[in-house]
């Protein structure tokens, strides 16, 4: 199985391209709240605008949010932003967005994914 065939087999949303900016400038602008939010937008309540918050960091390379996109009946994702240096000082960036698991409602069993 390919790598795009698995990507889609978990029903991951991959997007890749090469920013004309820094590594450095792109890791703060995606981890410093304010310059965040001018590129991700304010965060929400989840209910009527994204709600978004760090989950964790690999510093300079990789940093997670669990994301709730304006509808608080849709499952939290998982968005993740990996970042590398690319020739002439620009930045390599690949963002994946994961649906997580949900549990059935009134389940008292284990979580199962939501169908397409």
């Amino acid at each position: 199985m390919s790598d795009a065939e698995e990507e889609k087999t978990k029903e991951n949303i991959v997007v890749e391209c090469l920013l004309e900016s820094s590594p450095e400038k792109v890791w703060r602008a995606l981890t410093i709240p304010e310059l965040a939010a001018n590129w991700l937008g304010e965060p929400g309540d989840g209910r009527t605008s994204p709600a978004y918050e760090i989950l964790d960091t690999e510093p300079g390379s990789r940093v997670r949010y669990a994301w709730r996109d304006g509808d608080a009946d849709m499952p939290e994702t998982l968005v993740t932003f990996e970042i590398s240096p690319a020739p002439g000082g620009n930045t390599h960036f690949r963002l994946t967005h994961t649906a997580l698991p949900r549990a059935a409602a009134n389940s008292n069993g284990a979580p199962m994914a939501q169908a397409a």
